[in-house]
């Protein structure tokens, strides 16, 4: 009799689990977990931290521009002024400066981004593209669903953070 109790709770067991799992991952896989996510090792900016609430994300005490800006402009300024690449924005200097302008974007104002505009990478990171008007500037975002972090992965510098 003890076994029978015994084979069925390890049977519950290989099954609940299992599913509580998936149900898990299936209900937060898609979305950045809500929450606080402070920077990690990020000398320049060691008080930096990202609030995501359902499907924005803020970013606080970082200054974007300073880091990505300026090789954004530039990449977009030498594709459009090289005649050996068709390339045109369609946009004027001053509409690019405006669309540039991550502090804006991410700083001042909350970003909303798409959930189910992502890739996976890996069994619990999934990569996001937050990008302005035209898809021209933005930020790169990996959300490691596992461990909660969240790494600006542009290369000029990645940034991490960590929610607590």
């Amino acid at each position: 009799m003890k076994k029978k109790i015994l084979i069925i709770i390890v049977i519950i067991i290989l099954i609940a689990v299992p599913v509580s799992i998936f149900f898990t991952l299936k209900i937060t896989g898609n979305r950045m977990a809500n929450g606080t996510y402070y920077a990690v090792d990020c000398e320049e900016y060691p008080d930096a931290y990202v609030v995501v609430r359902g499907e924005t994300l803020q970013f606080y005490n970082i200054d974007l521009n300073a880091i990505y800006r300026e090789d954004q402009l530039n990449s977009v300024y030498m594709k459009q002024n090289n005649e050996n690449i068709l390339f045109d924005t369609g946009l004027t200097d001053e509409e690019l400066l405006e669309l540039s302008d991550l502090n804006n974007m991410f700083v001042t104002n909350s970003y909303k981004y798409e959930p189910e505009d992502r890739w996976k990478e890996g069994t619990y990171i999934y990569y996001y593209r937050c990008l302005s008007y035209g898809n021209w500037f933005g930020l790169h975002l990996l959300y490691d669903s596992w461990n909660k972090t969240i790494t600006i992965n542009n290369y000029q510098l990645k940034i991490t953070f960590e929610k607590k």
